[in-house]
């Protein structure tokens, strides 16, 4: 048998080693690719760690700074030693004071952003609204031997000061009292009849809760909904774990009666300065501007005494509550058997005289007023007729304050409002145990059926409960704003047409907007204190 061979053609030989060379090229060529790869992807890695620690290094000097002034410069007479150098270590986080600060009181500074030469790189609007008060700082990074590895930058320390009520905050909520266990109660419905109150008023502007927990008790409905109308409604609670998130969920209601949700803005922690009691409590939305020796720089009693030494306004203080009358002062005292104005409950409680103040709101003689609860009624006098109303508002401001008569003592019950106001005014009271006082709007508008009292409230632990004129057709429209830590409600009797009772801010077109004599009104109203940075790194 003979067995035949198959033989290759050198042709075919050869295209079989031209394709392993072709596989032996583009192996060579993947693996020195990837060897390059992976080369190029360390060094990329290395260099990302120094960029990140750099980035690091960088934030962490902005809010290290930003901690500084925020802890330090909103209290009293603050100092900074200039060229002073704080650090978390090399590459990890460090600023230097650059000029300091001497005795820094940003509740005193009257330098507003609209009147400054510069104010580069700021936006003096910034996250509010308005131009404010504001004191510039400035912090910069340490040397590189000190700061290590961290860019070069300049961080700029806006300090921004602003009465709430004079920058769109038309009704401002704070944290209420410590130790209170009961709700703070601007939403509830409480029976009807005179004894009842309700929450059915309009606020033509911003509404500010500052401390979203204290308006729940375990009663109180979650998600929790505002029933007064309000053009907006900002928290601004001072934790970042609190609503808008869980578990004290807040909206309100809008001009419209749809539901209104909280405004999405930044949060940024304000502070109406130093507080009694230990620990720093400044930025947990607590309101302590009546009376507070903790920081007089933004107190109302303190502001009278300013204003005393200035030269520009005494003080009455009421203390005792004897019959006077003088024609050269603008209050009197009288005693009344038979009141002119009959508070609730008369005479049950009382002495067999009513104790009542008179306050003439448009006289020039009116000076700041410390009352006491000798006095068991305030009547507020207004103006009688449309020209003493326009003229009332070039009167220099005053500041009146309403405490009880010791600790616990008795305190002003019911307060009356004649007519109509136009005469700028801070209306403040602060007492012991949150107890009520009636305001009520008495004879008749100087024209038209609306009441227009121009005023700022300040209520600090007060249960204010304002009663709707007795004709159905008239209404009340408090110009001014409110900032209170406790309750202010509305007396169920008047019904509950929420445009009854109507909060406005001082810039309501409804009352003449001259301007008044003696210092800007802004300077007898308590502010709210805040901090904005701009922070510029410089590229290496």
């Amino acid at each position: 048998m003979r067995i035949s061979r198959h033989h290759r053609s050198p042709s075919s030989r050869g295209a079989l080693m031209a394709a392993a060379l072709m596989l032996m090229i583009v192996s060579g060529i993947f693996l020195s690719s990837w060897v390059t790869l992976m080369s190029t992807r360390a060094v990329q890695v290395s260099y990302l760690e120094d960029v990140c620690r750099r980035r690091i290094g960088v934030e962490s000097s902005r809010l290290l700074g930003w901690q500084c002034v925020t802890q330090n410069a909103f209290e009293r007479d603050d100092n900074m030693t200039a060229g002073q150098n704080t650090t978390l270590g090399a590459d990890i986080g460090s600023f230097n004071t650059v000029n300091g600060w001497d005795n820094l009181n940003v509740y005193t500074s009257s330098s507003t952003a609209g009147g400054m030469s510069t104010v580069f790189p700021y936006n003096h609007t910034g996250l509010r609204p308005g131009a404010s008060y504001i004191t510039v700082e400035q912090l910069a990074r340490p040397s590189a031997d000190i700061a290590g590895n961290i860019d070069d930058y300049k961080s700029w320390q806006f300090l921004k000061t602003m009465p709430p009520v004079l920058n769109g905050d038309v009704f401002c909520v704070y944290r209420k009292p410590d130790g209170v266990v009961t709700e703070l109660d601007v939403y509830n419905n409480a029976s009807s009849g005179g004894a009842g109150h309700h929450a059915h008023w309009t606020v033509e502007g911003r509404t500010v809760l500052r401390h979203p927990p204290s308006l729940f008790v375990k009663s109180t409905p979650s998600p929790l909904q505002l029933p007064f109308l309000t053009k907006s409604l900002y928290i601004q609670s001072h934790a970042a774990v609190e609503p808008p998130s869980i578990p004290y969920p807040v909206y309100g209601t809008d001009l419209n009666g749809k539901n209104l949700l909280p405004s999405n803005m930044p949060v940024v922690p304000s502070t109406t300065g130093p507080i009694s009691g230990g620990g720093d409590l400044k930025h947990q939305g607590y309101l302590n501007v009546v009376r507070n020796d903790e920081n007089p720089d933004n107190s109302l009693w303190h502001f009278q005494d300013r204003e005393a030494a200035a030269g520009r306004t005494g003080t009455i203080t009421i203390d005792v509550s004897g019959v006077f009358n003088s024609g050269t002062e603008a209050y009197w005292i009288a005693e009344q058997k038979t009141p002119t104005y009959t508070p609730p409950g008369w005479p049950s409680g009382y002495d067999d005289k009513l104790k009542v103040l008179f306050i003439k709101l448009d006289s020039s003689y009116l000076k700041n007023m410390r009352i006491y609860g000798v006095v068991d009624q305030i009547i507020f006098v207004g103006q009688s007729n449309a020209t003493a109303f326009n003229n009332a508002a070039s009167l220099k401001p005053v500041i009146i304050t309403v405490m009880p008569n010791g600790p616990k003592g008795r305190w002003v019950r019911d307060v009356r409002f004649e007519r109509e106001n136009n005469r700028r005014h801070v209306l403040a009271f602060q007492d012991d145990n949150g107890r009520p006082v009636e305001f009520s709007w008495v004879n008749n508008p100087i024209s038209g059926t609306e009441f227009r009292w121009r005023c700022v409230l300040v209520n600090e632990y007060q249960s204010i409960m304002f009663n709707m004129p007795q004709s159905m057709t008239q209404s009340i429209r408090w110009i001014g704003g409110v900032m209170t830590n406790w309750t202010v409600k509305r007396r169920a009797a008047g019904g509950i047409n929420p445009s009854r009772l109507v909060f406005s801010s001082d810039s309501d077109p409804s009352v003449p907007a001259a301007t008044n004599s003696g210092p800007a009104f802004a300077t007898f109203l308590p502010r709210d204190a805040w901090l904005e940075s701009y922070f510029l790194p410089s590229a290496p």
